[in-house]
C-alpha cells in the first residue's frame, strides 16, 4: 500500500469512520483487510474490544503523513457529481418544469 492509502487508512481508523473513502480510491475490501492486518503487525493499530484503534506509533505516523497528504484545498473535499449538473440557460429564458416533476 502506498503512503497516501496508508494515510487514508490510519485517518479512517482514528476517526472511526467509513471505509468508503478507501474504496473510492480504488482499494477493494480484501486489500483493506490485508493492509489493516499489516498495520496491526507493524504496531500501528491494535484490535481491542471489537474496535481497531491507533497506537502511539500509529498516531505519530498519521501526523507525519498528514503533513504530506492532507487535503487543505477546500475544492478537493467534496467530489463533483457531474451527473447532477445541468446546462446553463439564457437569463431571458423562462423554465417551466413538468407538473409531475415538482415535489414539495
Amino acid at each position: 500500500m502506498n503512503e497516501n492509502n496508508l494515510y487514508l487508512l490510519l485517518d479512517v481508523i482514528s476517526r472511526n469512520g467509513s471505509v468508503k473513502i478507501l474504496t473510492r480510491n480504488g482499494i477493494d475490501f480484501n486489500e483493506i483487510a490485508i493492509q489493516t492486518n499489516n498495520a496491526i503487525s507493524e504496531g500501528l493499530v491494535i484490535n481491542s474490544d471489537k474496535r481497531i484503534v491507533l497506537t502511539d506509533k500509529g498516531v505519530e505516523v498519521l501526523k507525519h503523513l498528514a503533513l504530506k497528504y492532507k487535503k487543505t484545498n477546500k475544492d478537493e473535499w467534496i467530489e463533483r457529481h457531474l451527473k447532477s449538473q445541468i446546462r446553463k440557460i439564457d437569463k431571458n429564458s423562462i423554465f417551466l418544469p413538468r407538473q409531475n416533476e415538482l415535489t414539495f
